[in-house]
C-alpha cells in the first residue's frame, strides 16, 4: 500500500437521516446484551431500543442453583460425567477450577504471588492433563452462562420476539489486558456459540473496558449530580483486577465527558484478600486447616467471609469480635475445639477474630488500590485537571472498610470518594455495557445532533501509537536499503515496511473529529471479487519507530470491499505502456481506551454501509 502524501482530502458530507426518528427505526430489531464475564462472579445485562430509549436496563438475576436473586452468578466449572457445572450449580463438595479468566494472561503477566496461587497452579495442570487451553475453558462457561441468559429474555419477552431480534453483544474486559488476552476471549465467545447463525440476522460483537463501561453508567445513574468541570475516577475493584480511568464533565446537558487521564489497573482485587483471609486462619489452625475437606472449606471461606465478614467488615477502633464457625472435622476431639492459649481465641469450634486480626487480610490491597488511584490524580493533574472524587463500583468497590480507607486518605486533598448504592455496585459494569452498545450504535445520530444520549464520551486518550503499513518513494539515506522494492505499476523504486501513524500514544482524540489519512492501491485487474485487507499495527513504546520492527505488533486486519465499480475508475498508463488503476481511499481512526474504532471511505461514501467500525479481524 502507499500513502499518496500530498493527496487533497475530498469535500463530502457523512450520509445521514433527514430526521431522528427514521434512523432510529434501523435499531428497533437490535438486543443488546452486555456480559460482565469477571474472575470470580459474571453478569449480564440487556436492552432492546425500545427499552433504551425508555431509560430501562434489564438485569438477569435468576441463576440455576440458587433460589435467591443475585446480581451475579460464581465463575466456576466443575466437570463430571461428561457434564458441565457451573456457577450455582457447582457441588459444595466438588472442587471446581476458578480464576480461569486470569489463565489468558502468560506468566510474565501475572504477579509473582497470583503465579504461584493454588487455583493458577491447578487451572493450568488441569489444562496440561486434559490438553485444553483458557479458551476452551472460557468457553465452557460461556455456553452454558448463555444459554440461560437467553432463556432468561426469552421468558420475559416470548419467543416470537426474542426470535425477531438481532443480537449486538458487548464483552467488558479488564482495561490493562494486552492485545493477545483480547484475542483469546474474542476466541472464546466464538467458539461458545454466542455468535452462530439466526434467522433474525447476524450477532455482532464488541467489547468495552471494564471502567468505561462502569463510567458510563455510574455518571449517569439515577440520583448522581455532576457539574461541569467536575472531574471524577471511576475505580472498579473486582475480584481479580482493579481498574481505573479518569474523566472530565465537560457539558452536563447533554452530559457529555472527555477522559483525562490514561486509564490504569492492576491484579489486585478482592481475591487477593480471600487469600491473605485464608492464610490467616492457617496460621491459626495450624494442621487443622489441612483437616478440613473441600465441602469444610467453602463453609468457611464462602459461607462464614466472602458471604458474611467481608461484604460488612471495617475498622472502628471498637472491640467488635468476628466469629469464624470451624467445622468440627478440623478438630483431633472436642478438648481441641478451645485454645485460649494465643490469640484470636478458638472457643466451642469458632475463631473469635479482632478487627486488628482481619485488619490485615485487607492491608496489601487496599495499599495497592491507593497507589493506583495516586497514579490516576498525579496523570489528570499533568494534564491540568484537578479530581473531584472517586466513584467505587464493583464487588469490592461496596465494601465500606475501603470506602472508610479512600475517604480518611483523600478528604484531606477535598477529594470526595462516592460509592454507587444497593445492588448497583455489582451490575454497574454489565448496565454500562449496554449503554456502551447503544451509544456506539446510535453515533451517527448523535454526531448530526438529531437525538441526545444519557452519556456521551467525546474524547478518549490513546494508549499506544496506531497506524497502518505502507510504502514510500524510496530516498537515499532516508530509507534503508533492505526495504527497496521496485513498483512495476509506477516504475519506480519505494521504501516498503515502513509505518504512517494515525496517532501518538498519550494523544487526545475527539470522536467527532477522527483522525483521517489518505491512501491510493493500483490495480490492473477487477478488484469486486475479493476483499481489499489493510493491516493495522500499534506500538506502546514512547517513540513509535519509522519502519515496522520488533517494537510495532500487529493488531489486525480490516477487511472491506469497495462499493466503487473498477470499469468507472480512469486508467493510467506508465512509461513501458502498463496500464493500470488507482482505487484512491480514506481511513479514519478513533481510538477508543485500549481499543480502535476504523471507517474507511471511498469518494466520501463510508464502506460497508453505515457500520462505523469495519470488520477487524484479530490475527494472533
Amino acid at each position: 500500500m502507499v500513502v499518496r502524501r500530498s493527496q487533497t482530502k475530498p469535500s463530502f458530507d457523512d450520509a445521514g437521516p433527514s430526521t431522528g426518528d427514521s434512523y432510529l427505526d434501523d435499531f428497533s430489531d437490535v438486543l443488546v446484551i452486555g456480559i460482565d464475564f469477571g474472575t470470580t462472579y459474571s453478569g449480564a445485562a440487556w436492552a432492546t431500543h425500545a427499552d433504551f430509549q425508555a431509560g430501562q436496563i434489564n438485569i438477569i438475576n435468576r441463576w440455576p442453583g440458587t433460589g435467591r436473586e443475585e446480581g451475579k452468578a460464581p465463575t466456576e466449572l466443575f466437570f463430571e460425567d461428561d457434564k458441565v457445572f457451573w456457577g450455582y450449580e457447582v457441588p459444595p463438595d466438588s472442587d471446581p477450577v476458578r480464576w480461569f479468566k486470569l489463565l489468558f494472561l502468560k506468566d510474565e503477566d501475572l504477579a509473582p504471588e497470583l503465579r504461584a496461587s493454588e487455583f493458577i497452579l491447578r487451572g493450568r495442570k488441569m489444562m496440561r492433563e486434559n490438553d485444553t487451553t483458557a479458551v476452551d475453558l472460557v468457553a465452557d462457561y460461556l455456553r452454558e452462562f448463555w444459554k440461560h441468559v437467553v432463556r432468561e429474555i426469552t421468558k420475559d419477552r416470548g419467543h416470537i420476539v426474542v426470535d425477531a431480534l438481532r443480537f449486538h453483544v458487548v464483552v467488558t474486559l479488564p482495561a490493562i489486558w494486552k492485545g493477545y488476552a483480547r484475542r483469546g476471549m474474542q476466541d472464546a465467545v466464538r467458539k461458545a456459540g454466542i455468535l452462530d447463525e439466526r434467522d433474525a440476522g447476524d450477532t455482532t460483537l464488541s467489547f468495552a473496558p471494564e471502567p468505561e463501561a462502569a463510567a458510563l453508567f455510574t455518571l449517569c445513574e439515577p440520583g448522581r449530580t455532576v457539574n461541569e468541570g467536575d472531574a471524577y475516577i471511576i475505580c472498579d475493584a473486582g475480584g481479580g483486577t482493579v481498574d481505573l480511568i479518569t474523566y472530565k464533565i465537560q457539558t452536563t446537558k447533554p452530559l457529555a465527558v472527555c477522559e483525562a487521564a490514561e486509564g490504569t489497573g492492576g491484579l489486585c482485587g478482592g481475591i487477593f484478600i480471600d487469600e491473605a483471609f485464608e492464610r490467616i486462619c492457617k496460621k491459626r489452625l495450624g494442621r487443622g486447616w489441612d483437616r478440613l475437606s473441600k465441602v469444610g472449606m467453602r463453609e468457611v471461606m464462602k459461607g462464614e467471609w466472602e458471604y458474611a465478614i467481608k461484604p460488612q467488615f471495617t475498622v472502628s477502633n471498637s472491640n467488635k469480635e468476628y466469629t469464624v464457625a470451624i467445622p468440627d472435622e478440623a478438630f483431633q476431639n472436642k478438648d481441641a475445639q478451645t485454645d485460649k492459649s494465643r490469640l484470636p481465641y478458638i472457643k466451642n469450634g469458632r475463631i473469635h477474630f479482632r478487627e486488628c486480626d482481619l485488619e490485615k487480610a485487607f492491608t496489601q490491597v487496599f495499599a495497592s488500590i491507593g497507589e493506583l488511584i495516586d497514579g490516576q490524580i498525579c496523570l489528570a493533574r499533568k494534564r491540568g485537571t484537578s479530581i473531584t472524587g472517586i466513584i467505587l463500583v464493583g464487588g469490592l468497590g461496596s465494601s465500606p472498610y475501603l470506602y472508610n480507607t479512600l475517604k480518611a486518605r483523600y478528604s484531606k486533598h477535598q477529594i470526595t470518594v462516592l460509592q454507587s448504592g444497593g445492588i448497583v455496585p455489582r451490575t454497574a459494569i454489565c448496565r454500562g455495557a449496554i449503554h456502551k452498545g447503544f451509544l456506539d450504535s446510535y453515533e451517527p445520530i448523535y454526531q448530526a445532533k438529531l437525538a441526545d444520549p444519557p452519556i456521551r464520551v467525546v474524547s478518549t486518550i490513546s494508549r499506544a501509537h496506531f497506524g497502518t503499513s505502507c510504502s514510500r518513494t524510496f530516498e537515499e539515506g532516508e530509507h534503508l536499503e533492505e526495504d527497496k522494492v521496485w513498483s512495476s505499476d509506477e516504475e519506480k523504486y519505494v521504501a516498503d515496511n515502513q509505518m504512517e501513524w494515525y496517532v501518538g500514544k498519550g494523544e487526545d482524540v475527539s470522536k467527532s473529529d477522527p483522525v483521517r489519512k489518505s491512501f491510493y492501491r493500483t490495480f490492473r485487474k477487477d478488484f469486486s471479487r475479493k476483499a481489499i485487507v489493510e493491516e493495522v499495527y500499534q506500538c506502546t513504546d514512547k517513540a513509535a519507530p519509522t519502519r515496522i520492527t520488533n517494537k510495532v505488533s500487529h493488531v489486525c486486519d480490516v477487511q472491506w470491499s469497495p462499493d466503487v465499480s473498477f470499469k468507472d475508475l480512469p486508467w493510467e498508463t506508465n512509461k513501458s505502456g502498463i496500464r493500470y488503476k488507482i482505487l484512491c481511499f480514506e481511513m479514519d481512526f478513533v481510538p477508543r481506551g485500549a481499543t480502535v474504532e476504523i471507517a474507511i471511505y471511498c469518494e466520501g461514501r463510508r464502506q460497508n454501509g453505515k457500520d462505523s467500525v469495519m470488520n477487524i479481524q484479530y490475527v494472533r
